[in-house]
């Protein structure tokens, strides 16, 4: 079980068999916290140790892919440094040569001086990344146990659609060649401080706020108006696809405002198809329950050497996790002890019940396959969807998903469909349709649009700096002479309700999305 003691977690596996198989690890803890990890296996009876042991072993050998190809990046990055640092030594010996010679001659000028330091830099910058992938990906054998990720779940996609059961169990995201994924691609270390700097650092809170917390402020505003007549409290299921390192899924989850004014107990579901990420995710959410410390990482380090304004901004650091994700977990955690105590004092533990912390999961699978088995149907009050759209293969497919995951409402108060994000259709899609031209496909497919509109000006992805923009009213210096930013799709759908036969007819959705991938297949130039 060493990779269990490497992630530092309590690990319970049920495997369970449905249609298709479903691996499920969940991570669960129990109050008070104890410094020791206990490990429970509850095995089904048609699997055994085998199985299970297999599963850690795939994992880890994953993550510990990932965090050598992050050795390799860094190799790369200094050796090519290196390469132009000889270059530039050479040129200014062959053309400088008489200008070396003058009295006002100063040496700190030359390309070649500021390359050596900034070689120097770079290997420090470098190396306290290296240890936060480490930390991130495989753990530390002396942290707590995770109060707020109650669960990680690894769903497998159709078997007929690969010929290795094992990325299935990883969630392969509809990329074949997973270890060009490792390499290149979305599952990468570089990806990780990439996502952790955009979700869990102060620097990055503007952008964040202008994409999550629009997210988040509509999920507000339309529960509360659809509980203003509520008494009870009711049960809220959120799913968050595409939910990368989680902050969206968290900030939904420990939404004080959604449990207290609108009356609802929220239970969120975050899905990526990336292993790499629910991993970091766990180990980000496992220092924000510690509660003891920060960490430093260098965001901008890897950045392509090109398009830079300033050189110093490429080693500016950020901390991490920020103070505003801290004090939710500490508001959302203490609350209730805090007002039974009447002086808002802080308890120190809470041994009564689980039902203070944020009800908050993590599946690791294909988004087509997990999520359009018939298990999945009409099984969410909402779907938030941050820069996720773009990244289908057929957008048909995402669309008739939502429709077939949001639960059918007699009265359509909830039913909810809140995105985010541009259309900037990655590579692998084989439809772009235009913002029009989406919007009268979700009409056609059972959608009432409450809002619906595209932002003015661009929005940075990562960092304000990225595309000069201004954050709390200070007008940033911006990193690059070209603009990195997106002017964000922004819209809530409703699901329409058609009727009682509007389930029957949903039922043989997960065969008709098999035959659209057969379809895509074919439209790819596949053999299939």
């Amino acid at each position: 079980m060493y990779f269990l003691k490497q992630l530092s977690i309590v690990l319970i596996v049920t495997v369970i068999l449905l249609i298709c198989p479903v691996i499920t690890v969940a991570f669960t803890t129990h109050l008070p916290r104890s410094p020791h990890i206990k490990v429970s296996l509850a095995i089904h009876q048609h699997h055994d140790n085998t199985d299970i042991q297999s599963l850690e072993q795939v994992i880890l050998q994953k993550l510990q892919r990932i965090t050598t190809g992050y050795e390799t990046h860094i190799n790369n990055m200094i050796q090519s440094l290196e390469v132009e640092l000889e270059l530039c030594i050479k040129t200014e010996k062959c053309l400088l040569r008489d200008i070396s010679q003058l009295d006002n001659y100063n040496n700190s000028l030359l390309l070649s001086e500021k390359y050596k330091s900034k070689t120097s830099i770079m290997k420090q910058c470098f190396d306290t990344n290296y240890q936060i992938i480490q930390q991130l990906l495989l753990g530390t054998s002396s942290a707590d146990t995770s109060d707020l990720l109650q669960k990680i779940q690894f769903a497998t996609t159709n078997p007929s659609t690969s010929d290795n059961s094992q990325d299935l169990m990883l969630g392969n995201g509809g990329v074949t060649n997973t270890k060009q994924k490792e390499i290149d691609g979305y599952d990468t270390a570089q990806q990780v401080i990439h996502h952790t700097s955009r979700d869990w650092t102060s620097g990055s809170k503007s952008c964040r706020e202008a994409t999550n917390g629009w997210i988040v402020n509509a999920l507000v505003e339309n529960i509360s108006t659809s509980s203003s007549t509520t008494v009870n409290r009711r049960e809220l299921r959120v799913l968050v696809p595409g939910a990368g390192l989680g902050r969206l899924a968290y900030d939904i989850a420990t939404s004080t405002i959604l449990q207290d004014h609108c009356g609802v107990d929220v239970h969120v579901e975050a899905n990526d198809s990336s292993v790499t990420m629910a991993f970091a995710t766990q180990s980000v959410l496992e220092i924000i329950s510690s509660q003891q410390q920060q960490y430093m990482i260098y965001p901008f380090i890897s950045d392509p050497t090109r398009n830079e304004v300033d050189s110093k901004k490429r080693f500016e650091y950020e901390m991490f996790p920020d103070d505003d994700a801290l004090d939710a977990y500490r508001r959302y955690y203490y609350r209730s002890s805090a007002d039974n105590n009447n002086n808002n004092s802080i308890a120190k533990e809470d041994t009564k019940t689980n039902t203070l912390l944020p009800n908050l999961s993590y599946t690791v699978g294909d988004f087509i396959s997990t999520y359009s088995q018939g298990i999945k149907q009409s099984q969410y009050d909402i779907i938030a969807t941050s820069f996720f759209l773009d990244t289908a293969t057929n957008i048909y497919e995402y669309i008739m998903i939502m429709k077939h995951l949001l639960k059918q409402q007699q009265s359509s108060t909830t039913s909810l469909w809140i995105n985010c994000g541009p259309v900037q259709w990655h590579p692998c899609a084989l439809l772009h349709p235009t913002v029009d031209e989406l919007y009268d496909m979700l009409v056609v497919c059972g959608f009432e649009l409450i809002s619906w509109e595209v932002d003015n000006e661009a929005v940075a992805y990562r960092h304000p700096d990225d595309c000069g923009s201004v954050m709390e009213g200070e007008e940033r210096a911006a990193r690059y002479t070209r603009s990195e930013g997106y002017r964000p799709l922004r819209f809530v759908a409703r699901l329409v309700n058609d009727g009682e036969d509007a389930d029957a007819a949903d039922d043989d959705l997960s065969l008709r999305i098999e035959y659209c991938e057969y379809l895509n297949g074919v439209a790819n130039g596949r053999d299939v």
